[in-house]
């Protein structure tokens, strides 16, 4: 299965947590909808039933999140990522950081926050329940491709857009989630 998300703001490279938890704010309501999309209306009742046997909700201090990829389904994924920042081609930006950390930040703000970073952003939880994530882990990335350009039209020089294609496969196939594979 394959899919894209789109984010447009700021990627810093030194993001607190309220930054990282903006941009996974950003991309719930677009994974929220892929959930309701026919590859996923047949597992639906199983994967967001807390007591189903192949459930992928998990809490973290009090909040329920549900991502998409998720180690009990076996699940991993590949991420190749266009980021387009206001910055000419071959030029490392001088607006929020580097390529590297600026990554990390992304990946951060793709898997379900940690215990240690929900603190500061607890408020922003209250009306999504559950809160969808594309990652339960970002440790379940086995593959990244990252092309940078310029970006032509930005109202900050510290946005960005990316465009992120998420190729997901279940590794061993399972036959719970033969139909994700494509």
């Amino acid at each position: 299965m394959d899919f894209y998300l789109k984010y447009d703001g700021p990627l810093k490279s030194n993001a607190s947590a309220k930054d990282t938890h903006y941009i996974r704010e950003y991309l719930h309501p677009q994974i929220k909808r892929l959930w309701d999309t026919e590859q996923f209306r047949f597992c639906q009742s199983e994967l967001l039933n807390p007591l189903g046997a192949l459930s992928v909700l998990k809490e973290i201090d009090g909040f329920t999140f549900a991502p998409l990829v998720f180690q009990v389904l076996k699940l991993i994924c590949q991420l190749d990522i266009t980021i387009l920042w206001p910055e000419e081609q071959g030029v490392i930006s001088a607006h929020g950081g580097d390529i590297d950390n600026r990554l990390k930040t992304l990946f951060d703000a793709l898997q379900c926050t940690d215990t240690n970073q929900i603190q500061p952003i607890k408020e922003r939880f209250a009306d999504k329940h559950p809160f969808f994530c594309l990652l339960e882990d970002d440790k379940l990335i086995t593959s990244v491709n990252v092309k940078t350009h310029t970006l032509l039209r930005s109202e900050k020089k510290t946005d960005v857009s990316v465009l992120i294609h998420v190729i997901i496969e279940p590794v061993p196939f399972m036959m719970g989630t033969i139909g994700l594979s494509g």
